[in-house]
């Protein structure tokens, strides 16, 4: 391995691809898109490292966590962080960098609420999760987000429908294989990484662990209870929800 000299100390040198960060919320199947793209050999990276990115000692410290995740010390010409949160910074100088692609993924909120309550739920969690209206807050205030960073920064970039991911998987991958260039195409089935469905680390229903996407929404939600959301709390979610696809469709869409 290559090193250079810095201050007096070994360096190794610093990742030469590309990043690809996928701009989502809670419950949107980022777990599943990230790790289909993970499985892809010129794609490094399948989780969420819930970091800001203020400059390139945060890009330098995604390469180290990603190689730390996946045990694969080779990176791919893409490394891969997913964002749901809008705590986590993404400042100018980075959206700024010609070797940064963002993807946004958006899912309706009767099903992204109901299944964020139903992930609480099956944790054991009973705080803000856990509460339908608090969750339509959390979720109108992510999607405000998303729209107003693809208003801003809406080159280098795509949107994919988060439905389409399950109802049209072979369709939503080719599409995402043509705009990352890939030299094979995105395949269905994935690989499970050392943290799959692991507590904390995404997705920890058996859906994930199964290394499939699994298109039957009878399976996904076996053991689902009935979530109410409060009229006027699902108003408001549907609202941001439909703004933020007419701005994401200006964006560019995954077809």
């Amino acid at each position: 391995m290559a090193f250079e000299l810095r201050y007096g100390a070994p360096v190794e040198h610093r990742y030469g691809g590309a990043y690809l960060f996928v701009l989502s919320h809670m419950r949107s199947f980022s777990s599943l898109l990230c790790h289909v793209l993970g499985s892809h050999p010129e794609i490094s990276g399948y989780g969420e490292t819930q970091q800001s990115y203020v400059g390139r000692r945060d890009l330098d410290r995604l390469v180290k966590t990603v190689r730390a995740q996946t045990g694969d010390p080779a990176l791919g010409r893409y490394v891969l962080d997913k964002i749901l949160h809008n705590h986590h910074e993404i400042a100018p100088a980075i959206v700024a960098r010609p070797d940064v692609r963002w993807m946004f993924l958006l899912r309706n909120p009767a099903d992204a609420i109901t299944s964020i309550v139903n992930m609480a739920l099956s944790l054991e969690h009973t705080g803000e999760f856990s509460d339908p209206v608090r969750v339509a807050d959390y979720y109108v205030g992510r999607v405000q987000w998303m729209a107003r960073f693809g208003e801003q920064h809406g080159h280098a970039a795509l949107y994919v429908d988060a439905q389409r991911l399950v109802d049209d998987t072979d369709a939503v991958l080719a599409g995402l294989t043509r705009w990352l260039a890939l030299a094979t195409p995105l395949a269905r089935a994935y690989r499970t990484f050392p943290l799959t469905g692991a507590r904390g680390h995404g997705d920890p229903s058996p859906n994930i662990r199964t290394g499939r996407v699994v298109t039957d929404a009878g399976e996904r939600h076996r053991d689902y209870v009935r979530v109410t959301i409060p009229q006027d709390a699902l108003a408001r979610a549907d609202a941001a929800y439909a703004a933020c696809r007419m701005v994401l469709a200006r964006v560019g869409t995954c077809s």
